[in-house]
């Protein structure tokens, strides 16, 4: 008989990471031995994600384009107070799977076995009791929790040290077939030459203005990058007044949200992020399967991807990042090299690996 499987996702509609990851994995689980539902917290009608026939997409609980502001504080409010409000419903399932932690671990049954799959560290929890708390009530639910990465199982054990028996690390893995034949679709966009791209949203959390900074010193150096930022967000408009105020027009675009950048990845030289806070930077590894190095702050799973400085560096600052620069962007034959190393590491993280340990987790946890 085939096992009711539930993935309870903050939001599969804003073209993300974490969207991508599920999908991927929701697309290639075996149909003959499970039902799959998605059920996402917030709709934000960005990107529709491409799930295969047979995988139902749950209505959501609150509509952040149609339903209005008093509607939207209301839910979060049941959310984080009365979370089993939201989740009347009748189906049952043999396995429930929180796809991140906060919101999704709130919306678990607790009527069911469970599994919390962390995308994230959760070191800001230090900064909250209240949510801290709430987090390790959720726990309780749960009878494994995945990480995506060593620097998150480490940040999940320092606030929640008790669930060490429970914990284990699983991989994002990667269709990497498919992301080099999106890199070779068309595209009417040229990038100038040498580039470094940042993808991703363009929020508090991702650090998008420290990036500037960088292009601001490199250009008091007399080195010439250009920088590209494909995504949308809140720090848009103060982007834009930056590269104003710095006079970078001529080296800095916004390219805003793209269906497919695959093929703008394929043109740059580096991905370069300094985010706070991320488990596993999807497009690090994506950026690896064309054959592009990364640049990125010390978070979760690049110390797995850099494999030791050859296929990214790991920068701690705006200096660090300058200099990481001008090392395997502007040095071409260094540049060269690290995209073969990208090409031949990122074969570890395959899609097919991923999934057979996910199946064996699933088994393992529903008693099969």
């Amino acid at each position: 008989m085939k096992k009711n499987i539930l993935f309870i996702i903050y939001t599969h509609s804003l073209g993300g990471g974490a969207e991508k990851i599920l999908t991927n994995i929701a697309n290639r689980l075996d149909p003959e031995k499970y039902n799959i539902d998605i059920l996402e917290y917030a709709d934000y009608g960005v990107k529709e994600e491409s799930i295969r026939q047979g995988i139902t997409r749950c209505a959501p609980i609150v509509s952040m384009k149609k339903d209005g502001k008093i509607k939207r504080v209301w839910k979060n409010i049941q959310v984080y107070s009365y979370a089993g409000l939201l989740r009347r419903r009748k189906k049952r399932y043999d396995l429930e799977i929180s796809f991140n932690y906060l919101i999704p671990t709130f919306l678990l049954s607790g009527k069911c076995p469970a599994i919390a799959w962390f995308h994230g560290g959760v070191g800001n929890l230090k900064r909250s009791p209240y949510y801290r708390w709430l987090q390790r009530r959720s726990l309780k639910k749960v009878a494994r929790l995945v990480t995506i990465s060593e620097n998150t199982r480490d940040s999940v054990l320092e606030v929640y040290p008790e669930t060490a028996d429970r914990l284990e690390v699983i991989y994002n893995g990667f269709d990497l077939t498919e992301i080099t034949k999106a890199g070779d679709e068309p595209c009417d966009i040229k990038l100038g030459t040498p580039s470094i791209l940042y993808v991703g949203r363009l929020e508090e959390g991702k650090a998008p203005l420290v990036l500037l900074e960088v292009m601001r010193r490199l250009q008091r150096e007399g080195k010439k990058v250009f920088l590209y930022y494909i995504g949308q967000g809140e720090k848009q408009g103060e982007i834009q007044e930056k590269i104003k105020e710095y006079e970078l027009g001529s080296q800095v675009s916004l390219l805003g949200y793209q269906m497919n950048p695959y093929p703008l990845m394929k043109q740059s030289r580096a991905i370069c992020m300094m985010s706070k806070n991320e488990g596993f930077p999807t497009v690090f590894a994506e950026g690896m399967s064309l054959g592009v190095p990364f640049i990125s702050t010390p978070v979760g799973g690049v110390k797995e991807l850099s494999d030791g400085g050859k296929c990214g560096r790991v920068v701690n600052s705006i200096e660090e990042c300058a200099k990481a620069i001008e090392e395997c962007v502007l040095d071409e034959e260094e540049n060269r090299k690290m995209a073969e190393e990208c090409l031949r590491h990122i074969r570890k993280f395959s899609l097919d690996e991923q999934i057979r340990q996910v199946e064996a987790l699933i088994d393992e946890v529903t008693g099969d």
